[in-house]
C-alpha cells in the first residue's frame, strides 16, 4: 500500500502545479493572448492586431481544465483517505495477531515456570540426602500431590 499511497502523493503534487498553472494563466490576458498561435499568426500576415477580447476560448478552455483537474485532485484525495483507511486495518490486524502471540507465550511461560516448580521439588528428594521423612508413611503421596497442586495453580 506504501507504493500506492507514494505515487498518489507524487500524481497529487503534479496536479496541484497544474492547476497553479492554468490559475496563473488565467490571471494573465497577454498570456492568454499568447496562446492563440494560430489566430496570431493570421493577424500578422494581415497586419492586423488581436483585440484583447479574443482570448474568450483559450479562457473557457482553462477555466474547464481548472475544473477537471480539480475533480482528479478531490479523487485523488478519496483515493489517499481510502489506503489510509486500509494501513489502519492492516495495522490492527498486525496489533491483534501480535497480541496473541505475546498471550501464546504468557502462556507457555507460565507452563514451564509450573513444570519447573514440580521438577525443582523432585530434585530436591531425588538428591539421596538423608532428611527423616523416608520411613514416613504417606509422605510420597503429600509431597507430589503438594508439587503438583503448587505446579499447577
Amino acid at each position: 500500500l506504501v507504493p500506492v499511497k507514494d505515487s498518489l502523493q507524487r500524481f497529487e503534487m503534479n496536479v496541484k502545479g497544474a492547476i497553479r498553472c492554468i490559475t496563473d494563466l488565467l490571471d494573465s490576458d497577454e498570456d492568454m493572448m499568447n496562446l492563440l498561435l494560430t489566430e496570431k499568426a493570421m493577424a500578422e500576415s494581415q497586419n492586423k492586431v488581436l483585440p484583447i477580447e479574443s482570448h474568450e476560448n483559450v479562457e473557457l478552455l482553462l477555466e474547464e481544465y481548472g475544473r477537471q483537474l480539480n475533480s482528479i485532485l478531490l479523487e485523488i484525495a478519496y483515493l489517499l483517505q481510502r489506503v489510509q483507511s486500509k494501513q489502519d486495518i492492516v495495522a490492527l490486524s498486525l496489533d491483534a495477531y501480535r497480541n496473541r502471540m505475546i498471550r501464546m507465550n504468557l502462556y507457555l511461560s507460565v507452563v514451564g515456570i509450573s513444570l519447573a516448580f514440580g521438577t525443582a521439588v523432585a530434585g530436591f528428594f531425588g538428591m539421596n540426602v538423608i532428611n527423616g521423612w523416608e520411613s514416613s508413611e504417606g509422605i510420597f503421596e503429600i509431597v507430589v500431590m503438594g508439587s503438583c497442586l503448587l505446579g499447577g495453580g
